[in-house]
């Protein structure tokens, strides 16, 4: 979420959508109609200074986009082995004349754009690995062509998103104002694609940087800002009980059973955020597998848990990894087996920067209505290794709409039914767009950040 900008966002930054199974007209009527304050055409446009061409380029982006979603939601990768998805993105990018850089040993890629002002560099992000999630078959033409992969959280709206704004650079008709590294991620989901392009040096010489998420919640021509925490300090955890196996019925007593062990620590992670946290603060520990036993007569001798925390603050982040260790330890010693528990992935909180935040949403009214802008100050509970650049520069990252309520296009992040109104993806190329600008304005205008 980028927000605070001035008056003057320049030529064609501030514009969006066009439905598929609509001309140019057709989608700016539309758009109207629905009640979005987005900046289409007539007055609205010539009171914000943006000419007619820019304006008709950017709504003429839609079929373009709508190939690049297409083309990459038929091919989720699970992360760190996006090979496909990675030779797309590298042909893609040089088509449009660019010199596409990797990143270190990861599948990531970084392309670089000289700008007029070469004193500040300006990151965007976007990721682009899928969940290994079944999509549901329901005839839609993009279906994933991976059997047990889907783009379910939104990835490949975010790179087609990104591409969009590379090839808006590339035409010519949106000049960068400075410097800009497009960042394109592997490996979101488990939490350590960022902290690897961080560690290979993909922020050196960047001074800020964006990024924006898929927001099944929020309507097409919304979205949603916080100059605060936008997602929780998150851990993956696993515990491995080791037991020894007996027969369930005849001779249990002398086996150690991994099962009992396993479901005593779950019952006990229960009571960390009830009992260790403050009431007005927020945690989370969620067990979501737990794998234990070959058959049903037999005591199990290995049982597996692993699942996810949240908290809004590092205090309490390290308070529930000390208190699952201590419930590690402690179950070892009552239940008279191995217990190994570790941390899988971790990722810091997103905290977003104030001056960034105030940019965007100035920009954000412009374009969308003040209406259509939602602030909040809640702190999200998600997970995002984005804040891994944040930890390092400045940054600001928000929720994009993408649902259509109305068609029931609005089903949640990670499940098999996951879908957006492609005229979001417009809105989010011209939002990059607009918030480029107006972040360079800002830092211009002596604005720190």
């Amino acid at each position: 979420m980028y927000q605070g900008i001035k008056a003057a966002i320049l030529a064609g930054l501030l514009f969006v959508a066009v439905a598929p199974a609509y001309g140019q007209e057709g989608n700016r009527m539309l758009l109207t109609g629905s009640g979005h304050g987005i900046i289409f055409d007539g007055k609205a446009r010539e009171q914000a200074g943006v000419p007619k061409d820019i304006a008709d380029y950017i709504w003429g982006m839609q079929k373009q986009l709508s190939t690049y979603r297409s083309d990459l939601h038929k091919i989720p990768e699970l992360g760190h082995k996006e090979v496909d998805t990675h030779a797309y993105l590298l042909k893609t990018l040089k088509e449009m004349g660019y010199e596409p850089q990797g990143v270190g040993k990861s599948t990531g890629i970084m392309v670089d754009i000289a700008g007029a002002d070469t004193s500040f560099r300006i990151g965007v992000r976007a990721d682009f690995d899928g969940l290994p999630i079944t999509e549901v078959d329901d005839g839609r033409p993009y279906r994933s062509t991976k059997p047990g992969q889907m783009h379910a959280c939104g990835h490949d709206v975010h790179t087609s998103i990104l591409l969009g704004v590379a090839k808006a650079y590339a035409d010519g008709k949106v000049k960068p104002p400075s410097n800009l590294r497009l960042i394109f991620q592997p490996a979101e989901e488990t939490g350590t694609g960022a902290k690897e392009l961080v560690e290979a040096g993909v922020l050196n010489g960047v001074d800020i940087i964006i990024g924006l998420h898929s927001d099944p919640t929020r309507e097409w021509g919304r979205v949603g800002l916080t100059s605060k925490t936008w997602s929780a300090y998150a851990t993956g955890f696993t515990y491995e009980v080791t037991g020894k196996a007996a027969h369930g019925g005849m001779e249990v007593e002398k086996g150690k059973d991994a099962v009992l062990t396993a479901a005593y620590i779950v019952t006990q992670l229960q009571s960390i955020v009830s009992r260790n946290v403050a009431a007005a603060d927020a945690g989370v520990v969620s067990v979501g597998l737990f794998q234990a036993g070959t058959v049903m007569n037999q005591i199990a001798d290995k049982a597996v848990l692993s699942g996810t925390t949240r908290a809004e603050s590092v205090e309490i982040h390290e308070l529930i990894k000390g208190r699952m260790n201590d419930i590690a330890k402690g179950a070892q010693i009552a239940m008279g087996m191995p217990v190994k528990f570790e941390v899988i992935a971790e990722a810091p909180g997103l905290i977003n920067n104030q001056t960034m935040f105030e940019t965007v949403r100035e920009t954000s009214i412009k374009m969308l209505g003040e209406k259509n802008v939602d602030v909040y100050s809640r702190p999200g509970m998600g997970g995002e290794d984005f804040s891994y650049y944040t930890e390092k520069i400045p940054g600001f990252y928000y929720w994009l709409g993408v649902a259509n309520n109305e068609k029931a296009i609005n089903a949640g992040l990670h499940t098999p039914q996951f879908d957006i109104d492609e005229r979001a993806l417009v809105i989010g190329v011209a939002m990059q767009l607009a918030n480029i600008k107006a972040l360079h304005e800002r830092k211009k205008s002596g604005g720190t950040f």
